[in-house]
């Protein structure tokens, strides 16, 4: 393989960094690869969605499920029955179920259990078309390298192609060009991405300039060739660099001022270290969704009738219970209040389905 000009001058007209040129250059034959029309970005595609909220059925109450998956989904709240790992997170539960037997260790389950609110921000199994011309390849080949990648639409957003260490090369990536006016997620801790990869260790990359050059906020992530995984990446964790090198007196990455996302493989980490997962060849990495996560509230338990005595092991946990109480319900333990995410009537129509 060889160093191709044109892939350079492709990579400077897309990310529009070759002047005044860059819009004449756009339009000639063989300049945009992925065959999609430039676009106006339009601000409301990149307003994350409201998540449906869930309510967590666990032992026995899990029977009931049909019957509560028909009798909330008009109220906009679906179920869940799944079992959890100890260590993972439970994401959009404002409601949780347990029978009798199980409510103690449900208790102190709850207690110590990671609670988040998430939402997508992009569902790139159906992009709009102006978000899929943000994005295009930016490999080695600006610095001489003759690594290849490519962005295709298959089920989501597709990082393909070949990365070689020839030429002192070695990394390939996509990056989008500025978004304008910057994605404001200030009110967000971190993202979310569903991934489908090849077992190799890629970079999730933010700015928060508009500069070319500017610094590049990454979080490596490992893949499973095997099983899709959800990279969770928290702002505040995300390491200030500039061309593979930390920057340690930089400020943290400013999320309510975010102007490009890329994703890269590379042979090195940061500071001259391997990335201990690469393989040069063929990869491929497949980016379902982009979303966004932050702290939430403990959910609300619902309590079965006749257990008011658990409304002090609840306030010590720091949990809000509901139980039955004449023809509504009343609240107990750490609050008297319910949140606003959660619905009286979602509360009303538990207790009628499981009498």
């Amino acid at each position: 393989m060889v160093w191709n000009p044109l892939r350079l001058l492709k990579t400077l007209v897309h990310f529009e960094v070759a002047g005044p040129l860059s819009q004449g250059l756009r339009w000639l034959p063989g300049m945009n690869d992925s065959g999609i029309a430039m676009t106006e970005l339009n601000a409301s595609s990149l307003v994350p969605a409201p998540p449906e909220q869930r309510l967590w059925l666990l032992a026995e109450a899990a029977e009931r499920s049909p019957a509560l998956i028909q009798g909330l989904a008009a109220l906009g709240y679906g179920v869940t029955t799944e079992t959890l790992e100890p260590d993972q997170a439970l994401v959009n539960v404002p409601l949780v179920v347990c029978d009798e037997l199980g409510l103690e260790p449900l208790l102190e389950q709850l207690q110590h259990r990671t609670i988040y609110q998430q939402a997508t921000l992009i569902d790139f199994r159906q992009p709009d078309p102006a978000i899929a011309a943000l994005w295009g390849s930016l490999d080695d080949g600006v610095m001489g390298g003759v690594s290849t990648s490519q962005v295709q639409w298959q089920e989501g957003l597709r990082f393909v192609g070949k990365v070689s260490t020839a030429n002192s090369g070695g990394f390939a990536s996509i990056r989008t060009r500025n978004i304008e006016p910057p994605l404001n997620l200030g009110k967000w801790q971190g993202t979310v991405l569903q991934v489908q990869g090849d077992g190799q260790r890629y970079k999730w990359i933010l700015r928060d300039d508009p500069g070319w050059d500017s610094l590049a906020y990454c979080r490596s992530f490992d893949t499973d060739a095997a099983l899709p995984s959800s990279v969770r990446t928290p702002f505040l964790e995300m390491v200030a660099t500039r061309r593979a090198r930390t920057v340690p007196d930089a400020s943290s990455l400013n999320p309510a001022r975010l102007y490009s996302m890329q994703l890269m493989l590379s042979k090195f980490e940061y500071d001259g270290e391997l990335n201990p997962a690469f393989n040069a060849g063929s990869f491929e990495l497949t980016v379902q969704s982009l979303g966004v996560y932050r702290q939430g509230p403990k959910p609300i338990v619902v309590v079965p009738q006749g257990r008011e005595d658990l409304s002090n092991s609840l306030a010590e946990a720091g949990l809000t219970g509901v139980i039955p109480q004449g023809q509504g319900f009343a609240v107990i333990g750490a609050t008297k209040k319910l949140p606003l995410e959660v619905n009286p009537a979602a509360i009303k129509a538990i207790f009628e389905i499981l009498g």
